[in-house]
C-alpha cells in the first residue's frame, strides 16, 4: 500500500478536496480505496424554465449539501428571464458551492441588472477550463475584478453581452492577461463604444477568436489592438474604429469577415460616395497576409476592401476565398486586386449571384475591367451557389471560363430545376481544355 493510502481519511479528503474533478476521476481509478471517499458528479443543471426544478435557493442548498470532497465537472444555470436582485446572494452562493467543488466547465446563461455583481472566487479557479457569461437578450456587467485574478487553467471564454467598465478601464485586458493558457475567445453581442476599456485585445495563446456586434451602432471607440500571434481562426463580424494601430495575426490560416464602416462614428449601412468615413481597417486587412482560408461575408466587407484596396497584401498562403452576397447588381471592385495579389488562389466560392446588370445582362461592370484580372490567376475551382442560368449569368461565366486557364472544375448549384441551358453551358469555349462544368439543384 502506498503511503498516502494510509493515511486517515479526513486528511485524504482534505487532500482530494483540492483537486480537480478530472484529477479525482484519475486518483479513484489509482486506488480503490479512494473511491469511497469522493463521488464525481458529471452534470448539475438549473433552468428556471423548466416545471418542477425547485427554485434555486433549493438549487443552492442541494449543491451545498454536496460532500466536501465531491467533485462537479460541469455545470450550466440558465435564466429565461432577469434574474431578481433577491436572488443574486443564492446565486453566488451556488457559484461558490459548485467553485470549491473543482468544477471545469460553467455556463451561467442569464441577464442581470447592474447592481450585480460575480464573485470572485469565479476570476480565481484554478480548475475552470471553459468559461461562458451571459446570454443572447443581455448579460450584465463587469465592474471589477480581484487583485489576484488567475485562470490558470482556462482554456475556452465565451461572453455574451457582457460589458466591462470598471473605472480604470483594464477589466477586460486584466482578464486575459489571467488566462495563461486561452485557446478560444468568444465575444457575441459585444459593444465595444459601450465599455470603457484600452481597447487593447493580447492573448500570446489564442488560437481561435469570434466577435459578433450587437446593435448599439454609434462608435466614439477609436483604436483596437489585436495582438494575437497564435490565433489560427477569425470569425469577425464588427464595426471598424478609426483604426487599428497594432496587428498581429502571424499564424492566421483562416478567416471570415463582416466589416461595417463607419460615417462620423455611426454605422448605417452601406457608404455612399459623398460620405466621409471614420473608420480606417487598413492595419487588419493587411495582417491578413499570411491567411489560407478567406471568407468575406457581406457586401459591408467588400466596401472596406473597395474602399482601402491599397492595403491588399500579398496573399501568400491564400488557396482558398468566398465572397458572399445576394446583390448581383452590388460591384465587385475589390476582386482585381484580390485576385492579382493572390498568386496561390485554387479554389473560388461565389456565395451567391454573379455580378451583372439585369437591365443589361450581356455587358460587363466598370468594375471588373472586362476580366482581365483573370488572365494571370492559377484559379482551379470555381464555385457558385445560387445559379439560376438566365442569360446575364451565362454571359458573365463564359468570361471566366474563357480566361481562367487553369481552370478544372466549374460547380454550379441551382434553385431552379433548369438551372439554365445545360448544352449552352456546355458549349462554351474555354482557355482550359480540362475545365469541367457541373450543375446540382438543391
Amino acid at each position: 500500500m502506498d503511503r498516502i493510502s494510509s493515511l486517515p481519511d479526513e486528511i485524504i479528503c482534505h487532500i482530494v478536496s483540492s483537486l480537480s474533478a478530472k484529477e479525482a476521476a484519475f486518483a479513484s481509478v489509482l486506488s480503490k480505496r479512494w473511491q469511497n471517499l469522493f463521488t464525481i458528479v458529471e452534470k448539475l443543471v438549473f433552468a428556471n424554465s423548466v416545471q418542477n426544478q425547485g427554485s434555486l435557493m433549493d438549487f443552492a442548498d442541494g449543491v451545498l449539501a454536496l460532500p466536501a470532497s465531491s467533485r462537479v465537472r460541469s455545470s450550466s444555470l440558465k435564466f429565461l428571464r432577469s434574474v431578481h436582485p433577491t436572488h443574486y446572494d443564492d446565486l453566488n452562493r451556488c457559484l461558490c458551492a459548485l467553485l470549491k467543488r473543482g468544477i471545469l466547465d460553467l455556463n451561467l446563461d442569464m441577464y442581470a441588472g447592474r447592481r450585480y455583481s460575480l464573485p470572485f472566487e469565479v476570476f480565481t479557479s484554478k480548475t475552470l477550463v471553459k468559461l461562458e457569461l451571459g446570454c443572447d437578450f443581455g448579460g450584465f456587467v463587469v465592474d471589477n475584478l480581484p487583485e489576484n485574478v488567475f485562470l490558470p487553467a482556462l482554456e475556452t471564454l465565451v461572453l455574451s453581452y457582457i460589458r466591462f467598465k470598471d473605472h480604470r478601464g483594464y477589466a477586460f485586458e486584466k482578464l486575459l492577461s489571467a488566462c495563461l493558457v486561452l485557446k478560444e475567445l468568444v465575444l457575441y453581442n459585444m459593444e465595444w463604444e459601450r465599455w470603457k476599456w484600452s481597447g487593447n485585445l493580447t492573448s500570446p495563446t489564442l488560437q481561435r477568436l469570434i466577435i459578433t456586434h450587437g446593435d448599439f451602432y454609434q462608435c466614439d471607440f477609436t483604436t483596437i489592438n489585436l495582438i494575437t500571434p497564435s490565433l489560427a481562426y477569425l470569425d469577425l463580424y464588427d464595426i471598424v474604429p478609426d483604426d487599428y494601430p497594432v496587428v498581429n495575426l502571424d499564424s492566421l490560416v483562416e478567416a471570415k469577415l463582416d466589416l461595417m464602416l463607419t460615417v462620423d462614428h455611426n454605422y448605417n449601412g452601406l457608404v455612399d460616395d459623398y460620405e466621409t468615413i471614420s473608420s480606417n481597417p487598413t492595419n487588419l486587412i493587411k495582417g491578413l497576409r499570411n491567411v489560407k482560408i478567406l471568407n468575406l461575408a457581406s457586401p459591408n466587407t467588400f466596401q472596406a476592401f473597395s474602399y482601402f484596396y491599397e492595403a491588399i497584401p500579398v496573399f501568400k498562403n491564400l488557396y482558398h476565398l468566398t465572397i458572399t452576397c445576394d446583390d448581383n447588381e452590388f460591384c465587385w471592385e475589390f476582386l482585381p486586386s484580390l485576385l492579382k495579389n493572390s498568386p496561390k488562389l485554387e479554389t473560388l466560392v461565389i456565395s451567391g449571384p454573379l455580378h451583372y446588370n439585369e437591365e443589361r445582362p450581356e455587358s460587363v461592370c466598370e468594375c471588373l475591367s472586362g476580366y482581365s484580372f483573370l488572365l494571370s490567376c492559377p484559379l482551379e475551382v470555381l464555385e457558385i451557389t445560387d445559379y439560376c442560368g438566365t442569360t446575364g449569368e451565362v454571359e458573365q461565366l463564359k468570361y471566366f471560363v474563357e480566361k481562367l486557364s487553369c481552370l478544372k472544375l466549374v460547380k454550379l448549384h441551382s434553385r431552379k430545376r433548369h438551372g439554365g441551358d445545360r448544352k449552352k453551358l456546355l458549349m462554351l469555349p474555354r482557355a482550359s481544355s480540362k475545365c469541367k462544368i457541373n450543375v446540382t439543384f438543391s
